[in-house]
């Protein structure tokens, strides 16, 4: 009985879609949102498919137990009526973006002989750009081969990637320090985040450096003097024991961990100094390497050997690693293991 009132269900959702579609017109120029199995929302280009001639029926006939059917017709999908069902298989070709005009971009002739090719399936990571040149891309190769799953990374920064994970748009988000400076970062790019629901996996640590200008003296700082110049406390680099030039710091994004991390281990919770130039993480080099008295934070990984100077400062340590909605899945725990592989290695 459950599995009849299922498939009803299924029926009458297959029906609503195409009503939806043909109401929407053959123009090809707009799209129809819908849910996608629970993994966040799809977008199907209803108008673009109608506008091609397509019907609903020809890739979904019907739901019954007896009549299914799924890309079986004119054209075939990259991904079977069996991936279908599975956990977040519809990213494959929808991403929450407009469906593509070429059709071939998700479908190809179903001609005698020629099958659709087979990918392996992907494992979405979403975040901290640090995470990923420090972590991921060094390693992604081995923990493809290791794990015979693809790694799909989006490079942005901690608090997207953990932003993207609740929406249901990666497995995983990278990060680049801890669980509550991840959350803060989501939170300072608009979105709160129960940390109650989240899981860190610790894979690998990195360090935070200090960088200035190379023409600037300076090539020390005790902790009270970084804390102070990042507080807009000291804006004089004469203040201690430099050159009569203005400070300027320059930080990561607001929805970056890094930023937070600094305000926490350095600011320890106060604000930065109001001035402080916000620029992406790879650009903190560029923009002190510009000005005659800039300092910034960044992880090691980022510093631009030439451009600027790492300045003697306190230690910020910090770990790297991938967030989950809970438990880690079976694919992700496999891709953690064997990025810790890699690491180890």
């Amino acid at each position: 009985m459950g599995a009849l009132i299922r498939d009803a269900a299924r029926a009458i959702a297959a029906t609503a879609l195409c009503a939806l579609a043909f109401a929407a017109g053959a123009t090809g120029d707009t799209t129809l949102v819908y849910g996608g199995g629970g993994e966040g929302k799809v977008v199907f280009d209803g108008r673009l498919h109608a506008g091609k001639g397509y019907s609903c029926d020809d890739c979904h006939k019907s739901f019954a137990p007896t009549g299914t059917r799924l890309f079986d017709t004119k054209r075939r999908a990259l991904i079977d009526k069996a991936a279908h069902k599975s956990r977040g298989s519809c990213f494959a070709c929808h991403d929450g973006k407009a469906a593509p005009d070429d059709c071939d971009a998700c479908h190809r002739e179903n001609t005698a002989g020629n099958k659709a090719a087979v990918s392996p399936p992907a494992v979405r990571l979403h975040g901290a750009a640090s995470a990923v040149d420090s972590l991921v891309a060094p390693n992604k190769a081995a923990v493809e081969k290791a794990t015979g799953l693809a790694l799909a990374v989006d490079r942005s920064n901690a608090g997207k990637g953990l932003i993207d994970l609740v929406d249901g748009k990666c497995d995983a988000a990278l990060a680049s320090a801890g669980l509550e400076t991840v959350v803060a970062a989501a939170k300072a790019a608009g979105r709160e985040v129960d940390a109650a629901r989240l899981r860190m996996t610790v894979i690998a640590s990195d360090q935070v450096v200090f960088v200035v200008n190379p023409a600037n003296p300076v090539r020390s700082l005790a902790p009270e003097q970084l804390r102070d110049i990042h507080a807009g406390k000291v804006t004089n680099w004469k203040e201690v024991g430099g050159p009569d030039l203005p400070v300027q710091v320059v930080t990561d994004t607001l929805a970056s961990a890094t930023r937070g991390l600094v305000q926490q281990a350095v600011l320890k919770g106060a604000p930065y100094a109001a001035t402080a130039k916000a620029v992406k993480i790879d650009a903190v080099s560029d923009e002190v390497a510009t000005l005659p008295g800039g300092i910034g934070g960044l992880g090691a990984g980022f510093v631009k050997a030439g451009k600027v100077a790492v300045i003697e400062t306190q230690k910020v340590d910090r770990p790297l690693g991938l967030i989950t909605l809970g438990e880690p899945d079976a694919k992700v725990a496999k891709v953690i293991e064997a990025f810790r592989a890699a690491v180890a290695r």
